[in-house]
């Protein structure tokens, strides 16, 4: 799986743009942390709507795709697998974290949806039919936007103990790289907070 922040807003401008609620001065005035002390200090997440961030993800399931469209307030772009087809898509299987006999099983079961969607397209039949054939695991890519809201009520619920263990690396990577451009933000003792770690 990749993973990569592609576009993200300077972490500056959210207190910049919050200021304006109380009154503050400039970043520099004062050697004062304006973000840190009004998104964590004050709880005033609505200044996290002045940045934006998107995230592009590869190699994760559809299965995966699916819970993460879900997130109520970031926008997506999907690979289409009615319009892309397996030799441009590239497709894979994506095993969960299960026994070897089990991961067999779904080999085997990938191998012949796969030998059959193959044979699904050479006898005519459009990449939109033939694609129910494709199980949930097959690998897809998306791009993934919003305002830093956005992502932090994604990751309250991403990045629980109760989320599927794939979902929840994909937002634990996203979170580590947001939490690099946005350090005032996204801080390990949150991270914890929302793995409902002590």
């Amino acid at each position: 799986m990749t993973i990569k922040v592609i576009m993200s807003t300077p972490e500056n401008l959210i207190g910049e743009c919050a200021k304006i609620c109380y009154a503050t001065k400039s970043l520099e005035d004062g050697g004062k942390n304006i973000t840190s002390t009004i998104v964590h200090g004050r709880s005033h997440l609505a200044s996290l709507r002045f940045a934006y961030a998107t995230v592009s993800i590869e190699g994760l399931s559809v299965a995966a795709q699916n819970q993460i469209v879900r997130s109520s307030h970031l926008d997506f772009m999907v690979q289409s697998k009615r319009y892309v087809n397996m030799d441009k898509g590239e497709f894979e299987f994506i095993y969960p974290n299960i026994d070897t006999q089990h991961s067999e099983a779904m080999k085997i079961h990938w191998d012949t949806s796969l030998a059959l969607y193959k044979r699904l397209l050479s006898e005519g039949v459009k990449k939109e039919d033939a694609r129910a054939i494709l199980p949930a695991n097959t690998s897809t890519k998306m791009n993934v936007t919003g305002n830093l809201q956005g992502w932090w009520d994604a990751f309250k619920l991403r990045l629980s103990p109760h989320a599927q263990a794939e979902v929840r690396a994909i937002f634990t990577e996203i979170y580590l790289q947001l939490a690099q451009r946005f350090p005032q933000v996204f801080t390990d003792n949150l991270l914890k907070e929302f793995r409902n770690e002590d």
